[in-house]
């Protein structure tokens, strides 16, 4: 995959060859997608920034690794879930929520009733804990889909994989949800569903 000027495979090999300044590269290239991946465990800036921080320290220190590295977007997410665990661990737990707690905003919107509202945050709950238990591939596929915005294509191209993959894993994560909103919201419509969750 080529990101820019450079092809990622070799900023990669740069990078384990401890090649500084292809780090800094690395870093200016993927420090908004790590901070977004961060925010959605977190919800806090101040926290995410130290975080991003550990991150970052933790691949320069792995970064012999980083040859090996097939698909970089998923490894990032790994580490990222991995640091975000660790920090909220070191946290008293008055302070910040676990990562089953955190919450992923559904979008309020301005027409909305009271009654709508309500729907909205009771979904909130049930979809963020739905997502924290989909296969980590199907949930990269659809936070890109959600947080970012990708089109099915623009996904597989980021994670070098096929379109129809992850068309299925949207699928799945899809099913996933409604399956566990439709006990609860028995009248939903799928339509609905689709416009808070994408």
């Amino acid at each position: 995959m080529k990101t820019g000027l450079v092809d990622i495979k070799d900023l990669l090999k740069m990078v384990a060859d401890d090649n500084r300044l292809a780090f800094t590269l690395f870093y200016d290239l993927y420090y908004d997608q790590i901070f977004r991946f961060a925010y959605y465990f977190l919800k806090n800036t101040e926290a995410c920034r130290e975080v991003v921080t550990e991150v970052f320290f933790s691949i320069w220190q792995s970064r012999l690794k980083l040859k090996d590295i097939e698909n970089i977007e998923t490894y990032l997410f790994v580490t990222v879930r991995n640091e975000t665990t660790r920090y909220q661990t070191r946290m008293s737990k008055s302070h910040f929520v676990s990562l089953d707690e955190t919450s992923l905003r559904l979008t309020a919107r301005e027409d909305e009733s009271p009654e709508d509202k309500l729907l909205v945050e009771e979904m909130e709950k049930i979809l963020n804990r739905v997502i924290d238990e989909l296969p980590e591939k199907c949930r990269l596929i659809f936070l890109l889909a959600r947080q970012e915005g990708l089109k099915p294509k623009e996904i597989a191209e980021r994670l070098s994989i096929k379109e129809s993959t992850v068309r299925v894993q949207m699928k799945i994560a899809v099913d996933k949800i409604v399956t566990n909103l439709k006990p609860y919201f028995p009248d939903i419509t799928f339509t609905l569903l689709l416009a808070h969750i994408v």
